[in-house]
């Protein structure tokens, strides 16, 4: 059996955050930094995983794992949450629960309990993934994950054959993401495995179908993780207590900022539009959705911070997700000159900040088939620039 690396991108919010609970639109892009699977097919039926991000590694008889049933394969969409084999995983992996390697492991021995074949099963497989991707900052690591879980599996097991179109494929794979965050998650509102499987950028409301945001063209941001851990459950509760107080002083507050996502929607569907302008106007949202958020609460003085370096070099930046510090988007034109942008990835980091840079608009999932075994050691051990240079097939 061949070897397959995948790759699927992190997310980031642009527009919309906390309007979003309350019914308005929001928008999303896929985030230049990515995480990679190895797959390659054994011969003594073990299934081993390597999952150095979150300090697991493990090795079961495949015999062992608790399967209950198969995907019948394409076009049958995948089953119901099936809490009786969730039940099981969770006392065979055995490492406790709601931590960041059980719920890893549960959600890909999930997968592999319907995506595997006989044939694989019994000669077993090696999973290693490695990532780019900050655990826990709100970037989508966890979907990222999942999408590479999907794809490696559904390609191991022929799933993803050359009779589906590419847009069938892609279908699949977001599908059995969300399956895999759900296991993590619980009840994920499928955003975010759908931003890393398809790229680019998306718009969406709460209860409606995930869209392309027509016409978006890549960015380019400086991502700035202020190390604060983020507790999302107490700023949107916030946020909702605030709305009960003042509701005539909040609800016009939501709807300024679905009008931000608006605004960048039709911002985009204007073809032709000067790209120069387009950053300008973009850069204007920015500042005013950060504004309309700080107004909210959300906010944080690490946040502010990035603000006020920023500021200083004439660029923007706004919060991106809940809030309450985890990370922060800034804007970079394109007649940033690089001594600027550098000054700025200096200065952000003199607070102790992890300072990023990343394209938000590219490629989602994607695979690589391999000629011959690639070593695991090789793979876990050195940089993922090199795997860039490959060539991926993309679903598109």
């Amino acid at each position: 059996m061949p070897s397959y690396f995948t790759s699927a991108p992190g997310k980031v919010i642009l527009f919309g955050e906390h309007a979003v609970v309350y019914g308005k639109l929001a928008t999303a892009g896929s985030l230049g930094l990515r995480s990679y699977a190895l797959v390659q097919s054994r011969t003594d039926g073990a299934l081993e995983v390597n999952l150095p991000d979150v300090q697991l590694v493990r090795s079961w008889k495949s015999a062992d794992i608790p399967r209950q049933a198969r995907w019948e394969g394409y076009p049958y969409p995948p089953p119901a949450m099936n809490v009786e084999l969730l039940d099981q995983l969770t006392k065979f992996v055995d490492l406790g629960t709601q931590t960041n390697r059980s719920v890893a492991a549960i959600a890909l021995l999930y997968l592999h309990s319907y995506l595997t074949s006989d044939d694989i099963a019994n000669q077993g497989y090696d999973l290693s993934v490695r990532s780019d991707l900050p655990v826990g900052a709100g970037l989508g690591s966890s979907a990222s994950y999942s999408v590479c879980l999907a794809t490696a599996l559904l390609k191991l097991n022929g799933h993803l054959s050359e009779s589906l179109s590419a847009a069938d494929q892609r279908d699949l794979v977001n599908q059995w993401a969300f399956q895999a965050e759900k296991v993590i998650h619980g009840n994920p509102s499928g955003i975010d495995n759908t931003v890393s499987t398809l790229g680019g950028a998306v718009i969406f409301k709460k209860g409606e179908k995930i869209e392309p945001l027509p016409g978006f063209q890549s960015l380019k941001f400086i991502l700035t993780n202020t190390r604060v851990p983020r507790e999302t459950q107490v700023l949107v509760a916030n946020v909702r207590k605030l709305r009960e107080k003042f509701p005539s002083v909040v609800n016009p507050m939501l709807d300024s900022i679905n009008e931000i996502s608006i605004s960048c929607k039709q911002l985009f569907a204007q073809n032709g539009e000067d790209r120069a302008h387009l950053l300008s106007r973009f850069g204007d949202l920015v500042d005013v959705n950060h504004g309309m958020l700080a107004a909210l609460g959300v906010s944080h003085p690490t946040l502010e911070k990035v603000r006020e370096i920023s500021s200083k070099l004439g660029l923007k930046s706004k919060l991106t997700g809940a809030g309450g510090g985890g990370c922060a988007l800034t804007l970079v034109r394109d007649d940033m000159d690089e001594k600027t942008v550098e000054e700025l990835k200096t200065k952000l980091g003199e607070q102790g900040f992890e300072v990023l840079e990343a394209q938000v608009g590219g490629p989602g999932a994607g695979f690589v088939t391999l000629d011959s075994v690639t070593s695991i050691a090789e793979f876990l051990s050195r940089g993922t620039a090199d795997l860039e240079t490959q060539t991926w097939t993309y679903f598109v």
